[in-house]
């Protein structure tokens, strides 16, 4: 019988493991993704805190809104010949700094509230268009401003 013997070549020998090379190469290819999955994070991160501000300042302006829908036909708050309404910031109805207290004394913050009321003298005399607007200042100077009209009926 015959007994059957391998060779290996030096070359077989060492083919079994990575070379330092190879290591750094997929060491470099990690990090870039992980890189690239950070810059990803950062972005939806300021993207949420941007939705969440613009969320907060619509909910302060719906409230507003409300407030106004609930008062009468004739209530001062309405009357086009006191218009633009401005009130001071600790007695808007809204939380200006964002504590959680709304109109606290001497409350100062970002948020700035107003309302113009129009009477429809056109089309109908008792009708009342009304525009409220809340001004939000974040980011050093840097003004979004929303603004939700409606009308106001006297049935």
């Amino acid at each position: 019988m015959y007994q059957r013997i391998e060779m290996k070549t030096k070359n077989e020998i060492n083919a079994q493991g990575y070379t330092l090379i190879e290591v750094l190469i997929a060491m470099a290819v990690f990090a870039v993704g992980i890189l690239a999955i950070f810059s990803m994070q950062v972005t939806a991160t300021s993207g949420n805190a941007l939705a969440r501000g613009l969320t907060e300042n619509y909910t302060a302006a719906m409230d507003k809104v409300e407030e106004l829908l609930a008062l009468s036909y004739d209530d001062a708050n309405l009357d086009p010949a006191g218009s633009p309404f401005t009130p001071a910031q600790d007695g808007d109805g809204i939380d200006n700094d964002g504590d959680g207290v709304v109109d606290e004394g001497g409350e100062t913050g970002h948020l700035t509230i107003s309302w113009q009321v129009w009477q429809n003298s056109l089309w109908a005399q008792n009708i009342k268009s009304v525009r409220v607007t809340l001004t939000s200042t974040v980011n050093s100077g840097d003004q979004r401003t929303i603004n939700i009209d409606f009308f106001k009926a006297n049935w």
